[in-house]
């Protein structure tokens, strides 16, 4: 049978014992002021729901018994120790048995909890303390200021705390955030990659479907019923439920694209910091590691940000991949002439062979290959970045490249960047 999991309530206790060393003798001897009666409220903070009551019979046991021991150390012997400091242990007491009962009512949610509460059970257990010691003395105006001030204090330090929490949650939480909505602008870049290249390639469904149903009609006038036309019928049918179940994909993938296209902008820097931050956190290639310089002479804001980060990450990507080393220096500059916006992508990698320079631009083109699987790279990259450039900006792309730079040059008409300004 698997052991249950037991509540800490050793740890929680020993933590508030622990806070309990902190004190002062406030006005009268043996009525110490401590940060221990804190605790309780700041392991609500922590860590949720816990055993209130067992944590408070702990560390009441635990606080007298270390005061017990303290002065047993100081002055040798017990003497009337476990007398003086009984109210204390009351004290504790008296603190979590409010607290266990308001957390009951309120099931444990500090949002239903108010600060005047805190100060309430602060005055309640000092009272209860102060009667022990002074019975009827603890009355006067003197002792009710005193624990009144110090339930004030406590009340307050509690408060900050809170405080203090609360921003750092938010905090961390704004961060969660921010690393969500970075992994969601890339996954929708790359999202909108692919659904570009799929309508480009629903004209070549589309041409494979005619082929094969002109070769059935010359086949019907040379050998009419016969089973190559018949079979090449076949072929331009199945394309053609293809072609039909791929535009129904197409056109998912588009509406659900189109419910985020249509959000703000972005600008440059933050294209850049996203896709900086994502494959630098990403697996890569020999764990390679992406040092991105950039230039830019204007902080360019355009919507047509999923874009331009397809066009980067791809070619970053590709610097990342071909890298000999294990730092992969990309510098990326972006300038204005009268009409064009010019960039150029810079990395100091192998360089491409100038044999390949005329073909890399072209579908299905790779010169990347697993050698251990066997797996070549499918060679949609800087096609796609061609595309996107082209048809989309009526825009230019070409290549430089030699042992240990390779420069890629961008010329985007100023007035087809969507929203540019």
């Amino acid at each position: 049978m698997r052991e249950k999991h037991q509540p800490p309530v050793m740890m929680y206790g020993l933590i508030i014992v622990l806070a309990a060393q902190v004190n002062m003798n406030l006005f009268i001897s043996n009525f110490k002021i401590s940060t221990g009666i804190i605790m309780f409220s700041v392991l609500l903070l922590l860590a949720g729901k816990y055993p209130v009551i067992p944590v408070t019979l702990f560390s009441a046991a635990g606080v007298y018994a270390s005061r017990i021991a303290v002065d047993w150390f100081r002055q040798g012997s017990i003497g009337s120790s476990a007398v003086d400091n009984f109210p204390e242990m009351v004290f504790y007491l008296t603190y979590g048995v409010l607290f266990f009962l308001y957390c009951l009512k309120h099931n444990y949610d500090w949002g239903d909890f108010h600060i005047p509460v805190f100060f309430f059970f602060d005055y309640a257990a000092n009272l209860v303390e102060l009667a022990l010691r002074l019975g009827a003395g603890a009355f006067t105006w003197k002792h009710q200021l005193s624990i009144l001030l110090v339930a004030v204090l406590r009340t307050a330090s509690i408060w900050c705390i809170y405080l203090v929490l609360r921003y750092y949650k938010f905090s961390l939480l704004r961060r969660e955030h921010a690393q969500r909505y970075q992994r969601l602008l890339l996954l929708i870049s790359k999202l909108n990659g692919e659904v570009l290249w799929m309508k480009k390639n629903t004209r070549l469904i589309e041409d494979t479907m005619n082929t094969s149903y002109h070769l059935y009609q010359e086949m019907q006038k040379e050998r009419p019923d016969s089973e190559l036309s018949r079979q090449a019928l076949s072929v331009a049918k199945d394309i053609h439920e293809i072609k039909k179940e791929y535009l129904l994909i197409l056109r998912g993938l588009s509406e659900a694209l189109d419910l985020n296209l249509d959000d703000e902008g972005m600008h440059l820097k933050d294209i850049f910091t996203v896709l900086e931050n994502s494959l630098n956190t990403a697996p890569t290639p020999g764990g390679r590691t992406l040092c991105l310089d950039l230039s830019l002479e204007e902080d360019l804001y355009t919507e047509d940000h999923y874009f331009l980060m397809s066009i980067f990450r791809n070619l970053i990507t590709n610097a990342m991949e071909a890298a000999e080393h294990e730092i992969v220096h990309v510098r990326i500059t972006q300038r204005l002439d009268d009409s064009h916006w010019l960039f150029t992508v810079t990395d100091d990698g192998p360089g491409i062979l100038k044999e390949d320079l005329e073909d890399i631009f072209q579908p299905g083109f790779s010169t990347k290959i697993n050698y251990d699987t066997g797996e070549i790279n499918r060679g949609l990259g800087l096609n796609l970045v061609q595309d996107i450039i082209k048809n989309q900006w009526n825009g230019q792309i070409s290549v430089s490249s030699h042992p240990g730079e390779t420069v890629f040059s961008i010329q985007i008409p100023k007035s087809q960047l969507k929203g540019a300004r």
